[in-house]
């Protein structure tokens, strides 16, 4: 399984990876909500874990776009 970690801190980010590789998890990393939907779009992603507050693009934006295509 495939998940994709989305939070524009990189901290938060690596810890959240080191605990679903350990579950053995395929993990993507992404920092905003535009690169986050450009992975989406070209790669096989089977859950997203998006933060709510991010710049640029907050994680419900980010859902709700990534929503019209997938």
């Amino acid at each position: 399984m495939k998940i994709l970690v989305c939070d524009d801190d990189k901290e938060i980010v690596d810890a959240i990876e080191i605990y679903l590789k350990q579950e053995d998890y395929e993990v993507v990393k992404a920092y905003d909500g535009y690169d986050a939907i450009d992975i989406v779009k070209n790669d096989a992603i089977d859950l997203l874990i998006l933060d709510i507050m991010m710049p640029m693009l907050d994680g419900i934006s980010t859902a709700l776009r990534i929503r019209e295509f997938s």
